[in-house]
């Protein structure tokens, strides 16, 4: 029987709850809280690292995460993004895994198909098989007690990492956009209306669950998106579910949009 995980996230401001649908191709998209830390510039609010994971029907393979003129997408939050920038990257395929226990780089921000670094697959915290390379300190995940507004990881990192290492893993292409908010730019908002990431032939999941990680993302702020996807199918042809207003041979899915976009 497939697993379905359910996840709220939780942050300085509303709760958000991903729904839970049975799509023919897409279970459901959840957003799993990975770590939750003091605030580096001293604010009350906690750091916390979430992660967007998008939970596929089986045989199904995610291509593409883009946005286009009528179904734009966004990444946002209400303060900014945090970002390691001496070790960090835009994209997850190129995290270098040997040096994640370098704080901050395990909370970095980024995006991804599936590759948690340049020699690991991610995986939700509940499901991950291998336990954690990272260590306490500086990953204890205990959270910030006095403000952390019930917000608790699944495990601390330092007993599950979501991470299963592997030889390679796919590279993730960007078209015709770049996330410089998610490099050494401190910024609130990646949006495209033409653009993509994605990877050649598509990625399943590491598990059975076949749940692929897209972004993660580390913020003081209340995390809202909308976005699109592109899936292989087992039949060798494609299908778009975009957030809003399907058009031709397009599907619409509701968990695609999350909170407050223009």
């Amino acid at each position: 029987m497939k697993r379905t995980i359910r996840t709220a996230v939780l942050a300085a401001g509303p709760v958000l709850v991903a729904p839970i649908l049975n799509a023919q191709d897409i279970d459901s998209v959840f957003v799993e809280t990975y770590h939750v830390a003091p605030d580096p510039a001293g604010g009350v609010a906690p750091l916390v690292t979430y992660r967007i994971f998008v939970d596929l029907a089986p045989d199904r393979r995610l291509q593409m995460v883009y946005g286009d003129e009528e179904h734009q997408l966004y990444l946002k939050t209400t303060t900014d993004f945090f970002n390691d920038k001496e070790h960090g990257d835009k994209f997850g395929d190129k995290v270098p895994a040997d040096s994640l226990d370098l704080l901050p780089l395990a909370i970095d921000s980024w995006l991804t198909i599936g590759a948690g670094s340049d020699h690991d697959l991610a995986i939700p915290l509940a499901l991950d098989p291998d336990g954690s390379r990272l260590h306490c300190p500086p990953y204890s995940g205990a959270g910030v007690k006095s403000v952390n507004l019930g917000l608790v990881p699944p495990m601390p990192l330092n007993r599950s990492d979501g991470l299963v290492r592997v030889d390679s893993v796919p590279p993730v292409m960007g078209f015709r956009m770049d996330p410089g908010y998610l490099g050494h730019i401190r910024g609130s908002v990646v949006h495209t209306m033409n653009g993509a990431w994605g990877v050649m032939g598509g990625e399943k999941g590491i598990s059975a669950e076949n749940i692929v990680l897209i972004a993660q993302l580390s913020t003081t702020g209340t995390l809202s998106y909308a976005f699109n996807l592109q899936l292989g199918l087992p039949d060798g042809s494609a299908v778009k579910y975009v957030w809003r207003d399907p058009g031709d041979g397009e599907l619409y899915h509701p968990d695609l949009l999350h909170g407050k976009v223009p």
